[in-house]
């Protein structure tokens, strides 16, 4: 199989495969997938040391991680080119614009705005209706006639690394794509060592079950599909936040100042993509000092120094950058943003309290909206109560974007309260931490005057890590295993299911304007199956 997957490929020119003498996504991933099964066959054998390996129960978790995550990662590579499996442009690529900046030495953006805009000498710019037919950077923020972004600087100093060997536009959408295999991995490593130190009894598939449920719960796959800027700030930061976790929990196992000094780092990062996990660092950086003071007494200095110069000498670089462009450490740039609101006046309106009650509704309970056509169920915007309906703070939206609540669309997520029930003591760092992120990142994006489907990656991933502790703490909890792991097995399957199909559902107009073909076909078949 594997040589004659690697024949095909070789000459499928002449063989009348391929009528483009290129390389596409699916015939590259078609030669290596056949190298794979071509190296197995030479190399499975239970007498050398790889074929030891293989036949271990190590190995046999290693091939069945190796081959989930290729799968993850396919899917990803589907929904990222709407199911064209090659590369196209992106709608935006503002991280570029930035990369593009700083490798040039400055701060605001290489973009010249209209001289429309440069009219303006006060703060009426920043009316929407003042700016009806004139050309601007959607969601950039103009101040002082120059161009920047609200959004953190990290990813575009890593991309600016980039920009003196690769000098091509660079989208957001792929960056989506490369943050997001990114967090998968460190997911992975969490998850990994979470089993060895705590969960060695967890058998092989619940740990391979774990991983699908962390790289495929809404909206891991949604997001991919507009792979925007606003995406790749999420995603960037989620990267960053699971970096520095998976260093986290090393050094809780082994405190090492190495450690602790790379978790510093990932966080500051994670800070940097995106301000809204500033929170949640706070409350991981208080842990933290009092897990040091009970536990590491005779070094509590030196570790916590380690931790905290990165995240010193990163806030003050922040700082530093916005002062350098609206002449304040704490001004970001939203308020000048060129947007569908007038942010200069309402900035203070932006978070409230007010706004908590129907975030919660739409992030825990909005339901799914049920259609007679293919792909019959959607993520919809808002189908809340009469009293939440009427119920209008300030100047929430209630009518904004699809959003899935979390109960109604991934339901396995409940398991995540088994980690609270009978609470293992040798846990307790890991898991107040990892709560502590989430509860700050949850909170702090229900006080935000909307929420989007988007917005719940900001805090899956660190819910997911309690999700798979409380799933694997089931094992102990329950006498009957059976019966337990049954429904966890069925809410996974559903989660993962509905995922899938509200990620394909909730953008069928981006994939009906880039693969209209795709689209027709995969309705007629399916009508074909249930006519």
């Amino acid at each position: 199989m594997g040589s004659v997957a690697v024949f095909l490929m070789l000459f499928a020119n002449p063989l009348g495969l391929e009528s483009f003498p290129t390389w596409g996504i699916r015939r590259s991933a078609i030669l290596v997938i056949g190298l794979a099964l071509l190296a197995i066959s030479l190399f499975y054998r239970e007498d050398n040391f790889l074929g030891k390996f293989l036949n271990s129960p190590n190995g046999q978790l290693g091939i069945a991680l190796l081959l989930v995550n290729t799968g993850i990662f396919l899917i990803y590579i589907w929904f990222v080119s709407a199911g064209l499996l090659k590369y196209f442009e992106s709608e935006t690529n503002y991280f570029d614009l930035q990369a593009n900046a700083f490798a040039k030495g400055q701060l605001e953006l290489d973009v010249t705005p209209d001289p429309a805009l440069l009219a303006f000498t006060d703060e009426s710019l920043y009316e929407p209706e003042n700016r009806i037919g004139i050309p601007a950077l959607w969601d950039a923020t103009l101040y002082k006639g120059k161009y920047y972004l609200y959004w953190g600087p990290a990813p575009a100093l890593l991309l600016a690394m980039v920009k003196p060997f690769y000098t091509p536009d660079i989208g957001d959408r792929l960056l989506v794509l490369i943050f997001l295999a990114g967090t998968l991995l460190f997911l992975n490593l969490i998850i990994l060592a979470l089993r060895k130190r705590f969960f060695a009894q967890i058998p092989n598939w619940a740990v391979v079950l774990a991983i699908a449920f962390a790289g495929l719960v809404n909206p891991m796959p949604y997001v991919l599909v507009e792979g925007r800027i606003y995406e790749a700030a999420i995603v960037a930061a989620q990267f960053f936040l699971m970096g520095g976790f998976y260093f986290l929990l090393l050094a809780f196992e082994l405190p090492t100042q190495s450690r602790l000094a790379l978790a510093g780092s990932f966080f500051v990062f994670a800070i940097g993509s995106r301000t809204t996990v500033l929170p949640a660092v706070a409350l991981i950086s208080l842990i933290l000092l009092v897990w040091a003071f009970q536990t590491q007494r005779s070094r509590m200095v030196s570790l916590l120094l380690a931790f905290a110069i990165p995240i010193a000498i990163g806030g003050a670089a922040y700082g530093w950058y916005n002062y350098a462009r609206f002449g304040s450490f704490t001004e970001f740039g939203y308020r000048y943003q060129l947007t569908s609101y007038n942010l200069y006046q309402k900035m203070d309106e932006t978070f409230s309290v007010e706004y908590i009650p129907p975030n919660l509704y739409k992030t825990l309970l909005n339901p799914l909206e049920q259609r007679s056509a293919f792909p019959y169920i959607f993520p919809t915007r808002w189908a809340g109560p009469e009293f939440l309906s009427s119920y209008q703070p300030k100047m929430y939206l209630t009518f904004t974007e699809n959003i899935t609540g979390m109960f109604i669309g991934s339901p396995f997520v409940l398991l995540a309260l088994l980690a609270f029930i009978k609470p293992r003591r040798d846990l307790r760092w890991i898991t107040l931490s990892i709560t502590a992120a989430f509860l700050a990142i949850f909170f702090t994006l229900q006080a935000f005057f909307f929420v989007a489907m988007r917005y719940m990656l900001d805090f899956i991933p660190t819910l997911t890590l309690l999700v798979i502790i409380g799933f694997w703490h089931g094992f102990d909890l329950f006498k009957h295993k059976k019966g337990y792991i049954a429904i966890a097995l069925v809410l996974l399957a559903y989660t993962i299911a509905l995922s899938l199909l509200i990620a394909f559902s909730g953008n069928l107009e981006s994939f009906r304007i880039l693969n209209l073909d795709l689209v027709q076909k995969m309705t007629w078949t399916v009508n074909s199956l249930f006519k």
